[in-house]
């Protein structure tokens, strides 16, 4: 048969047939019809549908292609020659091959709810692609229901707030929407991609299942016990169809089988063979010798790794929320233990498989329910077929085996069958168990645990310390499953609970009665009977067992001790410790102190110890709140609660209680739940640790009453064998299916179904989990998957707190500095190659290690620091980006935090840790150090040491491009601080402090610890070790994880004193005279006897004690310098600004001596120098001024940010704390007063009462992450707020990190340049332009820096030089050497002579400015607002208010003056410029009309023209402008992007060398240059003539414009031809090209001088002064007006006088009309030329368009146009047309538009047209008739602003002919291409721009509009460009932000004049935008056009190949292919996609 049409494309006619073949061939064959196994590939022939349905599935998921033999729909194995091993096995498990493996008859019948499960599949897949809402690109409607739903589940929300939430959004969202309106809609939506699950329905009474054969499905009551199937009606009648109780099924292989659908979790199933770490060490079960016996003894399943390995656990739970409910759900949960440790425990990967309805649990009749999933068990162990595994590509065999079950005790007996109460209680002992009965107490005791010691212990001949027996038995040996399965075969257990008429008789005392009750469901599988532990004993709930019998009976809790009045009297009837009998001689019984009793101070001890204890966050619950002092006892114990206090607190809180073999006994036994609950098992050690759990208990029976020991104690004996069989402990607990079923518990939603809650839930939730693998991101988290289990998130750090900001200098900064690089990476090298240096330079200490160490720690940072400079010089350096800037240093200014947390743990420092109940600031770290016996001795050893501390600050050091998180710790001294005692517990104390110089730690070094005061001495604490979270996603509360320690605990051996044969006396009685007090009426409850009489005294002393702590709480926090606030809050402190005058030496004040400067005495009288009585009175006064200037400031303000309360203090100067609240203005607020410690003084001179400014606000909002953007103008100045920010940022990096010892600015080495601006980056969203005003910024800081140092610290105290010794205390970051180094060159005297120059030179300046530290672009947008919209600031304006003071006057004479001309010029030049009412509302006080006749007639004569530089300002200062610079503008504006002059070259580099290097000089160079210049100049002065020549009687119809700019008007504008150019490439417009030349070649000498006496020579000439494009229009119109138009206003009208669109005027000129032309184009005969004024319809189109620049009216107002004569009437005649109706001549009309068909004719169209493009031709043929148009308006996605656009029937024409192209329809075609970029979400990477805007206006309008276009486009976006050049189309692709130009010429020329035009336009808009020239590349391997008339159509073609590459590579295609050629079929392509977009336009 041919099977070859399986490989095809489904969609092919050949799949099609083929597959219609194989139906027919599988319904010839199926036993049933209905179910034909499905061959899909999700499907994989497991599941049996219609026929219908099959076809549905295949052709959607596809064929299984490997499914090469039909085996299962009807062919023979033998037919192909294909013999099966497996073929009789699989026939058993499905012996009809028509049927699925899971099908379940139940109910209905299945085929029409899987036909109908098919299409409603289908459908959602549909329905889940659609977008959310219309035009919503982000997300589909699938994507927000996952994520939705698994915000709900992470956050359990509830159903009704989930549903409020909907509604909410769908509100929010644009209408018709696809948000589901409620809950319940939403789950059905989800609920088709969950797996279905079944209700079964179950006998009331438990009996039977009705599933199975058909007479049980059909049943109406139980066989067994004759119940109905259905509930009971109030009148006790049936209520049909509604089950009494129903088992909700969720089979578990579609849902393993689901799992290998994701190649994640198909990895990850597989991690125990190659994830594993394979040692002698158990951390998985994988390496239990249990995974190792099944996979040896079945190779089948040991074979393949991707087989599974269960584990079941049950257990049940109260759904609702009341206590007395006796409702019990039974939940059956599934895991996999194939993945790994930190996944097969999460609630992702806890399959339920069974809900057992209640109200009663099932007991020992869930037997019952498990027979559906034992069936699926065996299918699983027997293999599953045809698996897909997504990670490998591949279908497998996919078997499973369950290896145990997980459960409580009591349902480990339901499970098991075994009796577990009783005498045969243990099921591992089972009938060798013998307990004991106790008489008085009447309970079994379990106390025959020296059977487990060696046959010569001691022990075992001690008779009367334990039950006053002998043992000689030895322990029982643990049945095996064999040996249980042959005991248990012969069991007959009748399910099923029925009510008996007699009641059960008790037998108490039946010692000889069955172990097992049953005989377990799990042994009907295969396997069971050879698992060693098939049921796993729970260790949690055997640990809080253990627990409460502990402290309840050691603190004689009541209800919990094991102690009483009958436990004494049994031991009095056993014959042991008679000396404890009750004492009933008196009237209340009392009973003797025993061992296990503490007494009342002992009590007080242990409840005191817990309840101050403090634990780490998520450690466990707050232990103080389960403590009362009043009691003295512990209640309320959780689980964890009492695992915590089990393994850690209780050991700790016992060290000074009871005897000590008797603490020590408990103790030991509480160190081994510690040691059996490690994540890391160590084989070898695990029989001594039986071995010594043994004894344990057994120490235990001697000082413990026989009560206490009832089972819960004696099954501690078996853990360790179950550890050695199976594995870690954590991975078969109950802990995780606890909270598991807590989650069930809060998906119940309604108290009468809570198990259909449950599974409707649980569903939803599979999809989700299935879902967000593939829609979410790899880093979201889910309700499975919470956040907390993502490594990402494991290993990240970030702050808890706000920060505050501390400036940090001297001796703690360089230790904090030194500590991050000795532990970073990459400088390892850098310290190796220090030391070998060291011991060059020291041979005498080459041998010293400790010498040679302490050396490199006082050197390296500044070596580093020069040694890295060095490097980065060579261009090949290989210095890494890390060792870069932290060789820079850190900055002064550091963040710190009162919490952190690191690789997921919290840490807090001390201050934060005694105001919270928690403590998290204890940390210890392991480092290797250098070990010496004494001071003398060099032999030094290296070994690894522990250190134990507190943190005291948690600092973040900020290197501008990353920060480092440190700990400034308390760390405790080694020698006396740290001891560890018998037990093995550490202890510190914490008061010893060492290691006082080496305080600091990396954040990611340390562990967290916690310390707990010891009960034996309040001196020391105990050491606490947290475990490691070596498992990722292994959480640490109590809601996500237990503790558990990470590797195996050795318990410790302790003397038990217990060496004697046979009996020993053995006193049993504690010392005193206390006794217990029984009361009245109670065997059980017991109270201490001083106990009641002592409880007022406790609380009273309670009392004191907490209002002494609240006291001591109080007082920290008033010493506290900032008050609580919330997190976001901000200390703000503002301090008083000192004068700006230069100090005197009464001003100095030397701060307090460091230690190093302690022996300068001799200059103690300058320590007096201080501030005399009257200057400090007047310095009082100043600072109450600026304090009350600030509040009124503070209050006067917006209202949000208010001044706080005055704070007194010890500084001079005073302060005032604002606590700013979280507003707008946070970005910009004040900056904090940085704590500055006494011990970083440098011993120099203080004068700022401020102190120096750090900017720390801008480090507070690097810590968060936070990026400020700066604005700019047009001129590219940085403007505004976050700019004024950036400068004074700026001028703390010029301060702080520039050498003040360099001479000059341009000597400073580059890498501390780069890391000025790597941090501005940081900080900053500025453009890679900005580089060098951000040096040249700093530079000019950095010089004014000097300059104050000069001014303020050096001149004033020249002759007291003794002052100069070390830096001035203002300024702790500059370093010693450089300040001596600085102050002997400032006192030279060449330097003393060039200031006095320099004070001459400042003295000349005649006009100084009083801004300040204002810069002028701050200035200028301040002057912005009142200058009138549209208009620019000219910098005239900016000059004047330069110098104003706040009145507005001018303080200098000469500056009025100047003011007064500058005044003049202004008048003259504004008349060109700006409009009367401008001019009015400048100077009001002038009459302009003085002037405007004199100035139009200088202007019309040419006496008088500003252009360039030289405008008013210039002319009235009488000086040229400078050449770096723009006055009135600013320093950072370069007179070539303030002029639009072209960019002056600079002398080349040979030249300037040749001057550096003293060859020639100056003058001769630049009088070469301007020899060159000429040079060039007149070559182009030839170029000229010879164009002139060859033009000469040429084009004569062309009249010539008196401004040949204007030509650029006709560039740009209306169809590119190629045609037009000659053979010599000089078209009919060459005279417009030589008049540009000439235009170029007119330079003024004067200019020209002055460009080149700049140093700099100018190679072209910028173009005009900007004209607007009305004033260019109408220049160009009146160049031709000969006599002076009559001015009349006429109406313009379209086809009939009624159709009245627009309003103007008739410009008429005596010039012939075949003589003009109208934009370009020439006035046709029957047209006249008209000035619209009026648009009266809006979208009117214009009859005689002007094509790429004017289509509608509305667009032509305030220019020329083209209009038909008969269509222009004046207004006067309009109210008399219905009298005289004016003949508008129609022949003539009529005549243009048959011109016009026969012009475009569409009926005769070329051959083989694109199809499109024919159906477009012919409709176009039949309806674009008389002027009609395609037009559509272009949203502003596309340019930016929308566009109107409007396709004529000659532009189809020349489309269809391959004609000229015009603008339009190449901006429909990109149009079309915007639509491509959406649907590949490329819209951020490219852009377009309008060819049209670039065809109005000169040359500096179009590189404005070119501007306005980048503007509007998003960063990092390039832009394809069309532009005609007035002869043909080529395209531009201009990336600004990379400053690149590719310009694509499809015939591949070099540049001529007008593209030559072109490149200059581009120049001008990328310096407007970035204020660089771009780097041009014209493409070469672009293809060449074909013929003359296609170069659009390329154009076309560039941009759709450009488009279509989303990788983005096309510069390295072109580049590489060569001279490939575009093809006709090519250009075809384009055509036919254009005309298909717009034919969807054909309706407008």
């Amino acid at each position: 048969m041919d099977k070859s049409w399986m490989h095809a494309d489904r969609r092919s006619k050949e799949f099609e047939l083929g597959f219609e073949e194989f139906l027919k061939f599988a319904e010839s064959n199926a036993v049933n019809i209905d179910k034909i196994s499905c061959p899909c590939k999700k499907c994989c022939n497991v599941d049996g549908f219609s026929v219908e349905v099959v076809r549905d599935h295949v052709f959607y998921y596809g064929i299984l292609e490997s499914y090469k033999v039909w085996r299962w729909h009807g062919e023979s194995m033998y037919d192909n020659g294909v013999e099966s091993e497996s073929e009789s096995e699989s026939e058993s498990v499905n012996g009809d091959p028509g049927m699925g493996e899971n099908d379940v008859e139940v109910g209905e019948s299945e085929d029409e709810e899987m036909s109908e499960d098919s299409n409603e599949f289908l459908k959602f897949v549909e329905d889940g692609d659609q977008p959310l809402y219309n035009g919503c690109d982000h997300t589909t409607k699938m994507n927000f229901l996952v994520e939705s739903f698994s915000w709900k589940a992470k956050h359990v929300v509830t159903d009704s707030c989930f549903g409020d939430f909907l509604e909410l959004v769908k509100g929010l969202l644009p209408a018709e929407n696809l948000v589901p309106l409620t809950t319940n809609d939403a789950k059905k939506t989800l609920s088709v991609l969950g797996m279905d699950y079944e209700k079964i329905h179950a006998c009331p009474n438990d009996c039977i299942l009705y599933r199975g054969d058909a007479v049980l499905v059909d049943a109406e009551e139980c066989p067994s016990c004759g119940v109905s199937r259905w509930k009971l009606g109030r009148d006790n009648i049936p209520k049909k169809n509604v089950p009494a109780k129903v088992l909700w099924y969720f089979p578990p292989i579609p849902r393993f089988k689901r799992f290998y659908q994701s190649p994640k979790t198909a990895k990850n199933l597989t991690w125990h063979d190659w994830g594993r770490k394979k040692d002698k060490m158990m951390r998985h079960p994988a390496d239990s010798p249990t995974w190792k016996l099944l996979d040896s003894k079945y190779p089948e399943l040991g074979n393949d790794h991707r087989n599974l390995r269960l584990a079941l656990s049950s257990d049940g739970f109260n759904p609702h929320s009341m206590q007395n409910s006796l409702y019990s759900c039974w939940p059956v949960i599934l895991v996999t233990y194939n993945l790994p440790p930190w996944l097969c425990m999460k609630r992702k990967f806890m399959m339920l498989t069974l809900l057992i309805s209640g109200p009663k649990q099932p007991g020992n009749d869930i037997d019952v329910y498990l027979q559906p999933l034992i069936d699926d068990l065996k299918l699983l162990w027997n293999g599953v077929e045809e698996v897909y595994d997504a990670f490998r590509g591949e279908y497998f065999k996919l078997k499973a085996v369950l290896f145990w079950t997980i459960n409580d005790f009591p349902a480990y007996g339901n499970l098991s069958g075994s009796v577990v109460r009783g005498y045969h209680g243990c099921p591992i002992c089972v009938d060798q168990t013998r307990p004991r009965r106790l008489k008085k107490g009447n309970k079994l005791v379990f106390m025959r645990h020296r059977r487990g010691l060696p046959r010569h212990h001691p022990y075992r001949r001690q008779a009367a310390a334990f039950d006053n027996t002998i043992e000689e038995d030895l322990a029982p040996v643990p049945l095996t499953g064999e040996e249980v399965l042959a005991r248990v075969e012969g069991l007959n257990c009748e399910f099923g609970k029925r009510e008996e008429s007699t009641p059960r008789v008790r037998i108490v005392d039946d010692q000889d009665r069955p172990c097992w009750k049953k005989k377990s469901v799990f042994f009907q599988l295969e396997y069971w009977k050879d698992i060693p532990v098939r049921h796993n004993l729970d260790v949690m709930h055997i640990e809080k067992n253990c627990c409460d019998s502990l402290i309840g009976t050691l603190l004689n809790i009541p209800g919990k001790t094991k102690d009483g009045v009958a436990a004494r009297l049994d031991m009095v009837a056993m014959g042991i410790r008679t000396e404890l009998k009750p004492d009933v001689s008196g009237k209340r019984t009392k009973l003797p102190l025993a061992s296990w009793n503490c007494k009342l101070d002992e009590k007080k001890i242990v409840c005191g110890s817990f309840f101050g204890m403090k634990v780490p966050t998520g450690f466990s619950s707050n232990i103080r709140n389960l403590v009362s002092m009043e009691d003295l006892k512990l209640s309320k114990l959780k689980s964890h609660d009492c695992h915590v206090v089990m393994q850690v607190l209780l050991p700790v809180a016992l060290r000074s209680v009871l005897e000590k073999p008797v603490r020590y006994a408990i103790i030991r036994f509480c160190l081994f739940f510690k040691a059996i609950c490690a994540k890391e098992i160590d084989v070898s050690k695990l029989e001594q640790m039986q071995a010594d759990l043994v004894v344990t208990v057994c120490q235990l029976e001697k000082y413990f009453p026989p009560s206490f020991f009832d089972v819960m104690i004696h099954l501690t004996v078996h853990l360790v064998r179950e550890v050695t069989l199976c594995g870690p402990v954590f991975f078969r607990w109950m802990y995780p299916f606890e909270r598991y079923m807590k989650v069930f518990k809060g998906w119940v939603r309604s108290r009468r179904h809570p198990e259909g809650c449950i599974a409707e839930s649980y569903v939803v939730e599979e999809a989700v989990e299935f879902c967000a693998e593939g829609l979410l991101n790899d880093d979201a988290s889910t309700a499975g998957m919470p956040e907390n289990s993502k490594p990402e998130v494991f290993h990240a750090s970030n702050p808890l707190s706000a920060p505050t900001m501390i400036s940090v200098y001297g001796k703690e900064m360089e230790q904090a500095h030194l500590c991050i690089l000795q532990n970073t990476e990459d400088a390892k090298n850098y310290f190796s190659e220090h030391m070998e240096l060291l011991k060059l330079l020291h041979p005498r200490f080459a041998k010293d290690e400790k010498w040679l160490k302490d050396k490199q720690n006082q050197t390296f940072s500044a070596w580093l620091e020069e040694r890295v400079s060095n490097e980065l010089q060579n261009s090949g350096n290989t210095v890494s980006e890390t060792i870069r800037w932290m060789a820079a240093g850190p900055n002064n200014v550091v963040a710190t935090f009162s919490g952190y947390k690191v690789n997921g743990v919290e840490f807090y420092t001390k201050q934060r840790d005694d105001m919270r109940t928690v403590q998290n600031s204890g940390v210890s770290l392991v480092a290797d150090v250098m070990l010496v016996s004494s001071a003398k001795d060099k032999n030094l050893r290296h070994d690894d040491m522990d250190f134990y501390g507190v943190i005291q600050h948690i600092w973040e050091v900020d290197y501008y491009k990353f920060r480092v998180p440190l700990f400034k710790c308390d760390w405790v001294e080694n020698v006396r601080g740290i001891k560890v005692d018998e037990l093995g517990f550490t202890l510190v104390n914490l008061n010893r402090k060492g290691h006082l110089n080496d305080p600091f730690v990396l954040a990611s070094h340390v562990k967290q610890i916690f310390y707990i005061e010891d009960p034996l001495d309040p001196q020391w604490s105990v050491v606490v070790r947290l475990p490691d979270r070596d498992y990722k996603g292994f959480d640490s509360d109590e809601e996500e994880g237990v503790h558990i320690e990470e590797q195996a605990f050795d318990l410790p051996f302790v003397e038990t004193y217990d060496d004697i044969e046979g009996d020993q006396d053995s006193n049993y009685m504690r010392p005193g005279d206390e006794k217990i007090y029984v009361m009245a009426g109670s065997s059980t409850s017991s109270l201490n006897a001083r106990a009641l009489a002592l409880r007022t005294k406790t609380k009273e002393f309670l009392r004191k004690r907490g209002r002494s702590e609240v006291a001591n709480e109080e007082a920290s926090v008033g010493k506290a310098a900032t008050p609580r606030r919330s997190p976001r809050s901000t200390k703000v402190v503002v301090v008083d600004q000192t004068s700006k005058d230069a100090p005197t030496k009464a001003d100095v004040v030397l701060p307090r001596r460091s230690p190093r400067s302690t022996a300068r005495t001799s200059k103690d009288a300058l320590n007096n120098a201080r501030v005399g009585p009257a200057k400090a009175t007047q310095s009082k006064k100043s600072v109450a001024s600026k304090k009350l200037s600030f509040g009124s400031m503070s209050n006067s303000g917006s209202g949000k940010r208010k001044a706080g309360k005055s704070k007194a203090g010890k500084s001079k100067a005073g302060t005032m704390e604002v606590v700013e609240s979280d507003d707008e203005d946070e970005e910009f607020e004040a900056d904090e007063d940085e704590e500055e410690s006494n011990e970083n003084v440098t011993g120099g001179m203080r004068l700022l009462r401020r102190g120096m400014v750090t900017m720390s606000r801008v480090n507070r909002r690097l810590v968060r992450g936070r990026k400020l953007k700066v604005k700019y103008n047009d001129d590219g100045e940085p403007v505004g707020r976050a700019a004024k920010e950036m400068q004074s940022y700026i001028g703390v990096f010029a301060r702080t990190k520039v050498p003040i010892n360099v001479k000059d600015w341009r000597l400073v080495p580059l890498s501390v340049k780069d890391n000025i601006w790597g941090s501005i980056e940081e900080a900053y969203v500025v453009p890679k332009q900005w580089k060098k005003m951000v040096f040249a910024s700093a530079g000019q800081k950095w010089r004014d820096f000097k300059s104050k140092l000069t001014t303020w610290y050096i001149i004033p105290f020249m002759d007291s030089p003794e002052l100069f010794e070390f830096p001035p205390d203002d300024y702790r970051s500059i370093h010693a050497d450089q300040w001596q180094e600085f102050v002997k060159d400032r006192i030279s005297p060449q330097f003393q002579e060039f200031r006095q120059k320099q004070m001459a030179r400042r003295k000349e300046n005649k006009y100084p400015h009083r801004l300040g530290r204002k810069p002028y672009a701050q200035l200028q947008e301040e002057l912005a607002a009142t200058v009138p919209a549209g208009r620019k600031l000219v910098r005239t304006t900016m000059w004047k208010a330069a110098r104003q003071d706040k009145d507005g006057n001018y303080l200098a004479p000469q500056v009025q003056e100047k003011v007064d001309e500058i005044v003049c010029q202004v008048l003259e030049i504004s008349l060109l410029l700006i409009s009367v009412f401008e001019i009015v509302h400048a100077f009001m006080q002038i009459d302009l009309r003085l002037f405007q006749d004199k100035l139009e007639k200088e202007e019309q004569e040419g006496k008088r023209k500003f252009e360039g530089p030289v405008d008013v300002l210039t002319t009235a200062l009488g000086t040229p402008e400078y050449s770096g610079r723009v006055r009135g503008v600013g320093g950072f504006v370069k007179p070539e992007a303030y002029f639009h002059l072209p960019k002056r070259a600079r002398l080349n580099l040979d030249a300037r060398q040749r001057i550096k290097n003293g060859e020639e000089d100056s003058s001769s160079v630049l009088a070469a240059e301007r020899a060159q210049w000429k040079e060039e100049k007149a070559e182009l002065v030839g170029r000229l003539v010879r164009l002139e020549s060859l033009l000469m009687g040429k084009d004569k119809q062309i009249v010539e414009s008196p401004k040949s700019a204007t030509l650029i008007n006709d560039l740009g504008s209306g169809q590119g031809s190629c045609s037009r150019l000659d053979k010599a490439g000089v078209g009919g417009n060459e005279v417009e090209g030589v008049k540009a030349i000439k235009k170029k070649l007119d330079l003024e000498e004067g200019k020209l001088k002055t460009q080149v006496e700049a140093d700099e020579v100018t190679k072209e000439q910028a173009p005009e002064k900007p004209l607007t494009v009305e004033e260019e229009a109408h220049v160009m119109e009146m160049a031709q007006v000969q006599s002076s138009p009559t001015v009349q206003r006429h109406h313009l009208v379209i086809d009939s006088l009624d159709n009245i669109v627009a309003e103007g005027t008739i410009v008429e000129v005596g010039v012939d009309s075949s003589s003009q032309t109208v934009h370009g184009v020439p006035l046709a005969a029957e047209n006249i030329r008209v000035s619209v004024s009026k648009c009266l319809v809006e979208n009117a189109l214009l009859p005689v368009p002007i094509r790429d620049e004017i289509v509608f009216v509305s667009d032509a107002i305030g220019t020329c146009v083209a209009w038909p004569k008969d269509w222009v009437i004046p207004a006067t005649a309009v109210g008399n047309a219905k009298q005289a109706p004016r003949k508008y001549g129609r022949k003539k009309t009529k005549q243009w538009v048959d011109t016009d068909k026969d012009d475009d004719d569409l009926e005769h169209l070329p051959a083989d047209l694109p199809p499109a493009l024919l159906s477009l031709s012919k409709w176009g043929n039949e309806f674009l008739k008389d002027r009609a148009t395609i037009h559509t308006k272009l949203s502003k996605d596309l340019f930016g602003t929308e566009r109107k656009i409007a396709l004529f029937r000659s532009d189809l024409f020349a489309f269809t002919n391959v004609q000229e192209v015009a603008g339009d329809t190449i901006v429909m075609y990109m149009s079309f291409l915007r639509e491509k970029l959406k649907e590949s979400n490329m819209l951020n990477m490219i852009g377009f721009v309008d060819p049209s805007s670039l065809g109005v206006g000169n040359s500096t309008d179009r590189s404005r509009s070119l501007f306005m276009h980048f503007k509007r486009g998003k960063p990092g976006q390039f832009f394809l460009v069309p532009y005609n050049t007035g002869k043909h189309w080529i395209l531009s692709v201009v990336s600004p932000s990379e400053e690149l130009v590719y310009f694509m010429d499809p015939m591949k020329r070099r540049m001529d004049v007008t593209t030559d035009e072109w490149r200059t336009i581009v120049n001008h808009a990328i310096k407007i935008t970035n204020a660089n020239i771009p780097a041009k590349k014209p493409r070469k391997g672009i293809p060449e056009q074909i013929g003359d008339k296609s170069c659009g159509y390329f154009i076309m073609l560039y941009m759709r190949e450009i488009v279509q590459d989303k990788e983005q590579n096309w510069t390295k295609k072109w580049l590489t292919r060569g001279d490939e050629k575009y093809t006709m079929q090519d250009v075809d392509v384009v055509r036919q996609e254009w005309a298909e977009y717009v034919l969807k336009f054909t309706s407008n």
